[in-house]
């Protein structure tokens, strides 16, 4: 029996106070694909070696403040959302280089995805509708090319 499960990592917001739930990953570096960014930061973030090649599911363009003030510069990140299908492990930060990054991810959760529909109201998570869009994925399975998203 398939049991569908996603991994999400907590952090603290970076324009207010309060935390959010993400996927793992990260910035692509110069001259570094996209698919070999993936596999960096995953690895870096989770300690997962990623199986096989992902399926992209969702685009998205994300405009937010990195600071509490208005005078905070707004960044824009292009993001790749990919499904990867792997057993459950247990997740680690510590292959991460960068110590910038180390200790800002607070918690490391398998959801189901009754657990992640049941937290919408609760939570906040990036993307907004990342339930909504995980409960479309195990309906439907995944689309037949990227999906791009208004959040």
């Amino acid at each position: 029996m398939f049991h569908a499960s996603i991994l999400l990592l907590r952090m603290r917001r970076p324009d207010r106070p309060g935390h959010f739930w993400l996927l793992p990953g990260g910035g692509v570096k110069p001259d570094e694909g996209r698919l070999d960014a993936l596999r960096r930061e995953v690895r870096e973030e989770t300690g997962l070696s990623l199986p096989g090649v992902p399926c992209l599911l969702w685009r998205r363009v994300h405009r937010f403040r990195r600071g509490h003030d208005e005078d905070s510069r707004v960044t824009e990140q292009h993001e790749d959302i990919y499904l990867v299908r792997t057993p459950a492990f247990e997740p680690t930060a510590r292959n991460n280089p960068d110590p910038s990054e180390v200790g800002i991810f607070h918690e490391f959760r398998w959801w189901s995805v009754e657990a992640l529909r049941n937290a919408a109201t609760t939570d906040q998570f990036a993307p907004r509708a990342l339930p909504r869009l995980v409960d479309g994925l195990v309906a439907n399975g995944p689309p037949p090319c990227p999906i791009w998203l208004s959040d």
